[in-house]
């Protein structure tokens, strides 16, 4: 799923796709955020909105600082 000209994804959305993946492959946050990355932005990450990329990095940090 690449970003191009969907919707605004919300940090909670972020919050609740990377605690899927950590779920349900048993990884790691930082391999939850790889993928991710990869899933969401594809490798072209300038050209996603940076209001959905700061969102990312918001849930990212979130989740990193609970544990």
């Amino acid at each position: 799923m690449r970003i191009k000209h969907g919707g605004k994804l919300s940090k909670a959305y972020f919050n609740s796709y990377m605690k899927l993946i950590m779920y349900t492959k048993d990884c790691s946050l930082e391999e939850s955020s790889k993928i991710t990355l990869e899933r969401v932005f594809g490798k072209e990450k300038n050209g996603t909105d940076v209001e959905v990329y700061q969102n990312y990095l918001k849930a990212y940090e979130e989740l990193r600082n609970k544990d």
